[in-house]
């Protein structure tokens, strides 16, 4: 691209194009970085400069960049219908074979098998939220209203989801709905309740019932959980958590709503998340993997008894009034159908699993004995490297943050794209990655790493 058209559009961009999670006036100053192109794990900018996507754009360019065979089925379906609403019983080719390719996919004992697409993962986390409420309030009881999340969560953006995202910076000056309660999260590292394991015996999950309990069971509707916590710093969670918390949500009848928008699709190593524990959610929300971001596409799985109860108690003459224009979109179904493919043709789960053990075994030997370095954890295609000061949970330099942004920095210069959360370094390859472009990915890290200590 010309340099002279660069600036104009550099120039445009600042005129016009608002981004999320940049500050307008430094963003004025610097410009937007204009992407051309891509390829596998790599992007292109305007200028030439070639960047490792160490992040799969925002943790969904799950087969990577430059995927014609998504682009070609797109244009195939556009051509045909690019789309038309799915209210009053209307549907398309690409929407139900996408339905019926995902409850395939789904672990046939969680009884997950009624979908609804959506446009991402904030509304279909929406439209989870009131399915929950609607199912309790078809049963009799109307005032179960409440929906609990963790502290370290993200959810959405939205009313409803951003009032489920826990992380403070999501939260100033945005006070959250007041139906929406907190609980601890399964954190060991920086255990919200000050203990360890195994001696506490997942007191995290026993919060979740005293929370329950101080707020009534008879006002709360559902739990909504992430697998593994995403940009909260990807945290595990340690074995037996949700088995215990899935008792606890049906021993008082709170509806358990696995936020698998990240972690679905092979992000983990598994199809999703939820198949390294026995853990059966009533709903499910999905989005990012399912296209790979090539075009906007989320949704919801309702389990058989959620579904079955909404259908049998709804009242005759009342139909589900819950529809945005673009559900079940024909043309993005038509993209996570060729993503799918992809996914599945080339072996990216497993590639995902053992690529991933191999990226975190060499994240060890790159940070082994560094003081700073307080924990290298993740799952899958999914990473992050933890500091503190030598022996304690403070941030390294005393501001939270500072010190894992610096090293992000320094990675961009040097061509990598990573992301600092918190007190953490987060990494999410596409899971097309190879073991040679992790050993490039992790020289890079630990070069930031040298300087920025």
């Amino acid at each position: 691209m010309p340099q002279s058209e660069i600036d104009r559009l550099t120039e445009a961009g600042r005129a016009h194009l608002l981004h999320p999670l940049v500050e307008f006036k430094k963003y004025e100053q610097q410009g937007p970085r204009i992407v051309r192109g891509g390829s596998g794990m790599r992007i292109e900018l305007a200028d030439g400069t070639q960047m490792i996507d160490g992040l799969s754009g925002l943790w969904n360019i799950n087969v990577g960049h430059g995927r014609s065979e998504i682009v070609d089925a797109v244009a195939d379906q556009m051509r045909k219908m690019p789309y038309y609403p799915s209210f009053w019983g209307f549907a398309t080719e690409p929407a139900i074979r996408l339905a019926e390719r995902i409850v395939e996919l789904l672990p046939q004992e969680r009884e997950l098998r009624h979908v609804l697409f959506t446009s991402g993962g904030s509304d279909a986390n929406e439209m989870n939220f009131r399915l929950a409420r609607l199912y309790h309030a078809v049963k009799g009881h109307p005032e179960r209203q409440k929906i609990l999340s963790r502290s370290w969560a993200f959810h959405g953006a939205t009313r409803g989801a951003g009032s489920a995202t826990t992380l403070p910076a999501y939260r100033v000056m945005s006070e959250p709905d007041p139906l929406h309660t907190q609980t601890a999260a399964p954190y060991c590292f920086r255990c919200d309740l000050g203990k360890t394991l195994p001696s506490c015996r997942i007191a995290c999950a026993d919060d979740v019932e005293a929370v329950i309990l101080r707020e009534g069971p008879e006002t709360v509707a559902a739990l909504i959980a992430e697998p593994v916590m995403g940009a909260g710093g990807i945290i595990v969670p340690p074995p037996g958590y949700f088995e215990k918390l899935q008792e606890i949500c049906r021993r008082h009848d709170v509806l358990l709503i696995l936020d698998e928008v990240i972690t679905g699709f092979g992000r983990t190593g598994q199809w999703f998340g939820m198949e390294h524990w026995d853990v059966r959610p009533d709903l499910m929300s999905f989005a990012k993997g399912v296209t790979s971001g090539y075009l906007p596409l989320g949704g919801i799985v309702v389990a058989d008894r959620v579904y079955e109860t909404v259908r049998d108690l709804n009242p005759d003459g009342l139909p589900w009034m819950a529809g945005l224009t673009y559900n079940n979109h024909a043309s993005a179904c038509a993209a996570g159908l060729a993503n799918l493919e992809i996914v599945e043709r080339e072996g990216l789960v497993e590639n995902a699993r053992t690529t991933g053990e191999y990226l975190r075994e060499q994240l060890q030997a790159a940070f082994s004995g560094d003081a700073r370095v307080a924990e290298i954890r993740g799952i899958g295609m999914l990473a992050a490297v933890e500091f503190s000061e030598p022996g304690t949970t403070d941030p390294v330099g005393g501001r939270s943050g500072s010190f894992p942004q610096a090293i992000a920095t320094r990675c961009a210069k040097r061509g990598l794209t990573v992301r600092a959360l918190w007190d953490n370094l987060a990494l999410a390859p596409p899971l097309c990655t190879t073991r040679d472009e992790i050993d490039e990915i992790v020289g890079i890290v630990a070069d930031a790493y040298s300087e920025v200590a």
